[in-house]
């Protein structure tokens, strides 16, 4: 069973997405930031720096990238659904621009990167459109995170990829799911039962004793406040959590950026009722 909730006519945002046309204007709008004329020396992106271009050898189905040049890189800020796989392999063999993300490279020596194509399209935005990837927010690639929330946000209103499965978005009570997806990146709805304060941690509670919980350590808090993301208030609100399952004491997820958690106003919003 996927791990991504339907997203047809009654599903998150389609009030705001309602036409496949819409769809594809927001994300080409979205995508516009990512245009560039492949040659030239560097352009400067809302996400990102092209600095040149790049062969791709292979691309792995996880977003791992190796380029002719011996070069190893990984699509960030993004995870990637099974089908992705297929269509990253079309693409081998292409030169594109090549968007450096972060500077320094990851802990595995791969560069942080998004590819851009000859037609200006984002790699990474046009997986999310196609519901093959879903964003993943991480510090590198924080400047993209609007464009690329608001592009999955009409890939899940149109019902593309991932979004056309029931049980896309887990429900915070549903225990058996919860356990299930132990170690893997979902996307979970429910009503914040209780918030509690540990030594070095806030928890939101969602369920009884070792139901659901997400985990913010203290250090992030100051993060979460600039953002307008209060933990404490949270108690009583509907929320959508995205992050790794860890069953080993129950289902929780660590957030440590408050674009992993998302305070949902009312019931119409997930096209859910009661």
């Amino acid at each position: 069973m996927s791990h991504f909730s339907s997203a047809r006519s009654g599903a998150p945002g389609a009030a705001r997405y309602k036409a496949r046309g819409t769809v594809g204007a927001r994300a080409r709008r979205a995508a516009s930031l990512f245009c560039l004329v492949l040659g030239a020396p560097s352009a400067a992106l809302g996400c990102g720096v092209v600095s040149g271009e790049a062969t791709v050898q292979s691309l792995a189905p996880r977003g791992e990238i190796v380029f002719a040049d011996g070069r190893h890189a990984r699509l960030g800020g993004l995870w990637l659904a099974p089908q992705a796989g297929a269509a990253l392999a079309k693409r081998a063999g292409e030169q594109f621009g090549l968007a450096t993300l972060d500077r320094r490279p990851d802990r595995w020596g791969r560069l942080v990167v998004d590819l851009v194509d000859r037609d200006g399209q984002s790699v990474a935005l046009d997986l999310i459109l196609r519901g093959l990837a879903v964003v993943r927010p991480e510090p590198q690639t924080r400047p993209c995170e609007a464009e690329r929330l608001e592009t999955e946000e009409a890939a899940r209103a149109a019902g593309e990829g991932v979004w056309s499965a029931a049980g896309a978005i887990l429900d915070a009570t549903d225990a058996a799911a919860l356990a299930s997806a132990d170690g893997r990146f979902v996307l979970v709805e429910g009503v914040v039962r209780r918030v509690g304060v540990a030594r070095a941690s806030f928890y939101l509670d969602f369920a009884g004793r070792r139901g659901f919980s997400v985990v913010t350590p203290k250090k992030a808090g100051p993060q979460f406040r600039r953002a307008g993301v209060d933990l404490k208030a949270l108690a009583g609100q509907r929320v959508l959590v995205r992050g790794v399952v860890d069953d080993r004491f129950g289902p929780r997820i660590e957030i440590v950026d408050p674009l992993m958690i998302e305070p949902l106003e009312n019931t119409k919003e997930t096209g859910r009722g009661g």
